[in-house]
């Protein structure tokens, strides 16, 4: 089977202009059996901002597409081990016939093994040189699958300061809720999550699925606390079953009507994905739009036991592998430092006082720091610092701290005019 045309079926299968150009210039990837059909696809999708339809590639080319189950980054990678393969062998002939008792040239043999390596070398990381004058139609392709993007795509949080300042979240970001114990991270994380895929509830065109995996938490009161989210009914009546008999039944209604939701929201136990690793596997299997991990620092590592080291290691791991596949929310915690800031001289936590390792603030697209201010408000609200933004910037928004009415939004009515960008 062609694995150049399982790469184009599965990329015509996930529907993305934006998948197909993020791997840049691959022609080389491609038998002379597969260019044709690449050619069409690449050359169609910067005309006309959008990929072909099967039927449209036979009637063009005369080939028909296989059916495939994994993802296009699955058969990028065959393509790529092929390519070098291939690459290698027919270096591997010239070498040999270099040092033949009749040709002897060694000097000859060692500068053909070299340049095979370095052209391998520059060709794997094709994605990351560019040539800029050769920009136009990659950025104006994005540009117009980013503006064709059906409504709600993308991860956006729910809070409209964050979401108007980021344009909605997407592969390759790490977003991370920065908190001392007990100031809500879970909850802000579970709200994040829910908004995005409660909105798109029954629309089939909108993947809005989730992978949350609860590191400090069983599946059980992460699925309690998700449905006094969704139903807007008090958690801890839920959690002690003590809800009035309309209440129950709005519950049961709730409950009832998500069954019909078109994105899965999935609940993993971390028991299940101790390492990232492990996280990465699930998520190839279960392809959700955004990945939701409560308790990054909790996270295990196959060989490091440093808890700082580990820490750090698996941060960027996140970013390489996990982001790679959909944008990943992760919380962790502030070190004890952070609590002895002097509020009343303008001390003011930031990523320096973020635990275990600067990585976290250097691998995060984004950094939100949880934050629970001292005057009487703090009953029922509380303050979100942007410690650091996509690009350079800082600001605050305050939210609902409502646990009658399960209300964790946005106050828009604030003065949010601190916003800066640096």
């Amino acid at each position: 089977m062609s694995l150049g045309k399982m790469f184009i079926s599965a990329i015509l299968k996930q529907g993305s202009v934006a998948e197909l150009l993020q791997y840049g210039k691959i022609d080389h990837l491609f038998k002379a059996s597969e260019k044709d059909v690449y050619a069409f696809v690449t050359t169609f999708a910067k005309q006309h901002q959008a990929l072909p339809k099967p039927d449209t590639i036979w009637s063009h080319t005369g080939e028909e597409l296989p059916e495939v189950e994994e993802p296009a980054s699955y058969y990028m990678e065959l393509l790529e081990v092929r390519h070098v393969e291939l690459s290698l062998k027919q270096s591997m002939k010239k070498v040999s016939d270099l040092l033949s008792a009749d040709n002897k040239d060694p000097m000859q043999a060692l500068e053909v093994i070299t340049d095979t390596a370095m052209q391998l070398i520059a060709q794997r990381h094709v994605k990351k040189i560019v040539d800029f004058r050769e920009a136009y139609s990659m950025i104006m392709s994005a540009y117009a699958a980013k503006y064709k993007e059906p409504e709600g795509q993308g991860l956006y949080l729910g809070w409209p300061t964050l979401d108007n300042m980021s344009g909605g979240l997407m592969k390759g970001d790490v977003i991370s809720f920065v908190g001392r114990p007990a100031q809500g991270k879970t909850w802000q994380m579970l709200y994040g999550a829910l908004y995005g895929w409660k909105k798109a509830g029954k629309n089939p065109e909108t993947d809005q699925s989730r992978m949350f995996v609860s590191m400090e938490m069983d599946v059980l009161p992460i699925q309690q606390r998700l449905a006094a989210l969704q139903t807007n009914l008090p958690a801890s009546q839920l959690k002690h079953a003590t809800l009035s008999t309309p209440s129950l039944k709005k519950l049961k209604e709730g409950l009832t009507e998500i069954k019909s939701y078109a994105s899965p929201f999935y609940v993993v136990d971390g028991n299940l994905a101790a390492t990232v690793e492990d996280i990465w596997m699930m998520a190839r299997q279960l392809k959700p739009a955004a990945i939701f991990i409560d308790g990054g620092y909790l996270v295990k590592h196959p060989t490091e036991r440093d808890r700082y080291r580990r820490v750090a290691e698996n941060v960027e791991l996140m970013k390489q592998e996990l982001a790679a596949l959909a944008p990943v929310v992760v919380s962790w915690q502030f070190s004890r430092d952070a609590a002895k800031k002097n509020k009343k001289k303008g001390e003011k936590a930031g990523l320096e006082d973020i635990g275990y390792t600067d990585a976290i603030g250097q691998v995060s697209s984004l950094v939100l720091g949880l934050f629970e201010e001292e005057s009487v408000e703090t009953i029922k609200q509380r303050k979100i610092e942007i410690l650091k933004g996509r690009n350079g910037e800082i600001g605050s928004f305050i939210t609902r701290w409502d646990f009658n009415k399960m209300d964790f939004s946005e106050i828009e009515d604030e003065d949010v005019s601190e916003l800066q960008f640096l």
